[in-house]
């Protein structure tokens, strides 16, 4: 079997600004006053993990992939998936051992077996498609280290729901002004991957998203800013056309030498979420 050609990559930069205070743990901070310090850089200023952003977008899309048509497990078992743990997973492992299948089968297989979410994000069998860089503050903010609040916080007792008796806390927050910049990859997409996509940058773009801890008190609400979307493709069949592609793309010392820039980052989005089976379906009937 031959490996697949790697044909399309489209890079999503923007900024993810802070609506309210974001709070994403990191255990232990070497200096930090408080019972619970947000997680911080080397040179001490709040990032927020690419991996938690991930799981952030993530759910965003689980919440809506089902009703626009796509299937998504949500990495519950007895969903149909074998991208969830559960029996689902093991009586697929078992299976595919006893088939010995070859690698094409396998792709096949996992092609109907996997959810739209699992085939984008990740799973015990595929790759993701998709990969979220840490998100830094800007380069040029000299304050980013500055912008740290601790609060207070109570322990509640659930029956009484009352203030239990000397176990006050405090807990860091990054301030509502703070930014942070924003890189998505995303790699030979299918065009469910990127509906899906674009379904959960929409969300964010229209400041519905969220991400970190101690979200039901109101931290984590952001949106993104500036969305600019990036695009390399060789899949003309033209072969001059690709190859100039390719070379600029293998030259380019920059995003803007490498990739061509598209026009208008919200009619990108409106096409692909357009092309939701829920939209084609309706167009139909």
């Amino acid at each position: 079997m031959k490996p697949r050609a790697f044909e399309q990559r489209y890079l999503f930069t923007g900024t993810l600004a802070l609506e309210t205070g974001l709070h994403i743990g990191s255990g232990w901070v070497v200096g930090s006053p408080s019972d619970t310090p947000v997680i911080r850089t080397p040179d001490g200023r709040p990032f927020v993990p690419g991996s938690s952003f991930k799981g952030a977008f993530r759910s965003t899309v689980e919440k809506l992939a089902l009703t626009a048509g796509l299937t998504s497990c949500g990495l519950m078992g007895g969903q149909g998936c074998i991208g969830a743990q559960g029996t689902e997973q093991d009586d697929f492992n078992k299976y595919r051992r006893d088939k010995k299948w070859s690698d094409a089968e396998l792709l096949a297989e996992l092609g109907e077996r996997l959810c739209h979410t699992c085939k984008l994000f990740g799973s015990p069998y595929m790759a993701s498609r998709i990969t979220f860089a840490d998100l830094l503050p800007p380069k040029d903010d000299t304050m980013a280290d500055k912008m740290i609040q601790v609060r207070d916080g109570v322990a509640i007792h659930r029956d009484s729901e009352k203030a239990v008796d000397r176990l006050k806390y405090d807990y860091e927050v990054v301030a509502p002004a703070q930014t942070f910049y924003l890189e998505i990859l995303l790699d030979d997409p299918s065009p469910q991957d990127l509906a899906l996509t674009c379904l959960g940058l929409s969300e964010f773009v229209s400041g519905f998203g969220y991400v970190g801890g101690n979200r039901s008190r109101g931290l984590g609400n952001c949106r993104i800013d500036n969305l600019t979307i990036y695009q390399l493709d060789l899949t003309m069949e033209n072969i001059t056309e690709r190859a100039n592609n390719l070379k600029k793309y293998l030259l380019g010392k920059t995003v803007e030498e490498k990739m061509t820039r598209l026009p208008d980052a919200q009619v990108f989005l409106d096409e692909h979420i357009m092309a939701l089976p829920i939209f084609e379906e309706a167009s139909h009937a």
